[in-house]
């Protein structure tokens, strides 16, 4: 029941209450001036009988006389409210401090309900709109996301989190009740409902918008208690019905059940749920049992506050007296003052406004003899037969569905695999994505997964019948170690992927025979040192010390095209090239100057030829050899051939200087001065 307030409560026995109707629609208030008319249908019944986890949608029928444009799927929501004009102080009887009372006499009004609108028509100037509560949203497959097996209450977050629901205390959902596998194939409506009657209860949407349990059992007490003066009419349908056995269906193929506590078809209720237990199956016996109702058909005044699932208290006048009958006492069931008191479940509600509020309630029952006697006459047993042993489309057999579009469909019931096999492909899906695809069209097989041996990760042979190999060879993590070959032989044709090259990583501890062309060859990763590499992209071979010191040959250097050597030293360069001899045009220094150091000397055996005596140079005195010949041919050079004798040689006789080996080395000025020899150059 909606929580009102007792100034609330009080004023809507009164029978001259003054009530007050607008709707909120798209953020437009709409008054009774506009509203003609409305009917609200709220149920937790969806068949002849009491039923646990049902999730019925609730319905408004709304009147109004407007001229707005009303779109499809606009909220519409209800209240109610009361004028107090006519309470006065002195009629009151309400702690003064207590009570929030405008001095006009209004109070705030309380909602009746939240609608989104499904569809309209005119009936002459005014529009009929039909609407449907938010569990309208709910009947849309449910792909869970969760890892399985998971609690009840896991699966019940998510689903509200997906439709953006949010419940209130109403929901108790027992912490240990677990759902196993993934509920696939079931809507978000039906697995809302599976999970409320586990708990013993149903689903419906509050006044307040907000999704709510309406949970049973047989110690519940009356929330209302209704008079002969608050209903205009009340039919009993049945006897009393009451629940002492309880089956739960969990498998409905097989019709395989669990049943908890003992009784006749007529106090048997049945559930079904595939994802209840045994246990569960007692706990709903240990809860329900003598679960009771009366089966009645009510025309009432108007009580706002009810809503789908409450016990009622009911007051019914049975037509006599002790002092009127004429049965043995024994015999006879009646109250002292004529008056029965029964309880009962509103099943179905339905609230209608037209100026005044009135309600009418139904809760029915199967008869017994409706329970007990239910015979199969030769017809519907042989549809029966069929139903169960016959493969129909689109209706799974554990797992397995037969369908005109897909052909056969092999999927687990979390959505986890799904195996699709017809005459075109054969797809298997693992978590939505395909791991195993052949296209029979296409002639292509495609696998995403880690190919394993009898005994762990497959290094074998991985041989093509005929023909080139041209599928895409990959593994689920790391790298391909094994060995690829034809059917004969070394493999020696051309890898490639599924379409264009091949772009992924090859792995081997040795590579025999065949051509790698357009490959970069290198010892470590790119900014990594030291490194060798071969280029493809700069068709050169090179040795890294790091980015700033190497040694690079390149196919093309700055000489006629021909092949040059690269040094780098930090900041300097050598460029040597092979254009006409080998030639240098930068050194290690500013001065572009090639030095060859050779700490223990320089051989060089053969015949070494210079352009000209100027190319050589002395790096200390900065002289070249033509400069320091000169030089010697110019300064004095004096000798004592033998003391004292002039050997009959005249003053200033030029004489050449001859070396141990014959080579002349220079020249001398012969001069006698104190009977001395002297040798001037």
């Amino acid at each position: 029941m909606y929580p009102i307030s007792e100034v609330f409560l009080d004023q809507l026995r009164r029978r001259d209450r003054d009530l007050q109707i607008y709707a909120d629609i798209d953020g437009v208030t709409y008054s009774s001036a506009q509203i003609v008319d409305f009917h609200i249908e709220n149920s937790i019944r969806a068949g002849e009988d009491f039923q646990l986890g049902t999730t019925v949608l609730g319905m408004l029928t709304i009147t109004l006389r407007t001229q707005d444009v009303i779109p499809g799927n606009t909220r519409i929501r209800l209240y109610l409210s009361q004028s107090l004009s006519s309470l006065t102080w002195d009629q009151a009887t309400y702690p003064w401090n207590g009570m929030n009372v405008t001095w006009l006499g209004d109070q705030s009004g309380m909602p009746l309900g939240e609608f989104y609108v499904d569809s309209r028509k005119q009936v002459n100037d005014v529009w009929v709109f039909t609407c449907y509560d938010k569990l309208v949203w709910a009947d849309t497959s449910y792909i869970s996301t969760l890892s399985y097996p998971t609690t009840q209450q896991a699966v019940w977050n998510e689903i509200c989190g997906m439709l953006g629901y949010t419940y209130d205390s109403s929901v108790q959902i027992n912490p240990t009740y677990q759902i196993q596998s993934g509920p696939a194939g079931f809507s978000m409506r039906q697995v809302l409902g599976y999970i409320a009657s586990a708990n013993s209860a149903c689903v419906f949407v509050g006044k307040d918008g907000t999704i709510k349990f309406r949970r049973f059992a047989a110690a519940d007490n009356p929330v209302w208690s209704m008079t002969g003066a608050d209903y205009v009419r009340i039919k009993q349908l049945n006897p009393i019905k009451t629940y002492t056995r309880f089956v739960v269906t969990y498998d409905e193929e097989d019709k395989l059940t669990y049943e908890a506590g003992s009784g006749d078809e007529n106090h048997t209720l049945y559930v079904t749920n595939p994802f209840m237990t045994q246990a569960m199956t007692n706990a709903l016996h240990a809860r329900l049992n003598g679960f009771s109702y009366m089966p009645v058909d009510m025309d009432a005044r108007g009580y706002p506050q009810l809503e789908p699932g409450d016990r009622l208290g009911i007051e019914r006048y049975e037509g006599g007296t002790w002092l009127d009958t004429q049965t043995p006492w024994q015999d006879t069931h009646l109250p002292w003052d004529g008056v029965g008191k029964y309880q009962t479940i509103i099943m179905h509600q339905v609230f209608s406004y037209r100026g005044g509020l009135k309600m009418r309630i139904e809760s029915p029952s199967k008869s017994e003899q409706q329970s007990e006697f239910v015979v199969k006459g030769p017809l519907t047993q042989q549809i029966d037969r069929i139903n169960k042993d016959a493969v129909k489309y689109d209706k799974a057999y554990y797992g397995v569905t037969h369908s005109r579009n897909e052909g056969i469909v092999v999927q687990r019931e979390d959505g986890k695999s799904k195996l699709t096999l017809n005459s075109d492909i054969m797809d298997w899906q693992v978590n939505g994505s395909s791991s195993l695809h052949y296209d029979a069209v296409a002639n292509r097989l495609k696998f995403t997964g880690t190919l394993e041996g009898v005994d762990g990760v497959f290094s074998g042979s991985l041989q093509a019948a005929t023909g080139t190999f041209k599928g895409e060879l990959q593994a689920a993590s790391g790298t391909f170690a094994g060995s690829l070959q034809a059917a004969s032989g070394t493999f020696t044709g051309q890898l490639v992927a599924a379409s264009g090259s091949f772009s992924g990583v090859i792995s081997a501890s040795s590579f025999v025979g065949g051509t790698v062309t357009g490959a970069l060859i290198q010892t470590k990763a790119a900014g990594q040192y030291p490194r060798s590499e071969m280029s493809s992209t700069g068709n050169f071979f090179a040795v890294y010390k790091d980015v700033n010191n190497y040694l690079a040959l390149v196919p093309i250097g700055d000489f006629n095209d021909a092949p040059g050597i690269n040094i780098k030293q930090g900041s300097d360069e050598i460029v040597l090239g092979f254009g006409a001899g080998l030639t240098s045009t930068k050194g290690l220094y500013s001065s572009s100057e090639f030095e060859l150091f050779m700490p223990n000397g320089l051989l060089m055996p053969g015949n070494t030829m210079w352009s000209n005596w100027t190319n050589i140079r002395n790096l200390d005195s900065g002289k070249n050899l033509q400069q320091e010949l000169n030089g010697k041919a110019n300064s004095g050079v004096s000798t004592s051939l033998s003391g004292g004798h002039n050997h009959g040689i005249p003053n200033g006789t030029r004489l050449a200087v001859v070396n141990a080996s014959g080579v002349v080395t220079g020249s001398v000025i012969w001069s006698v001065a104190d009977n001395h020899s002297h040798a001037q150059s």
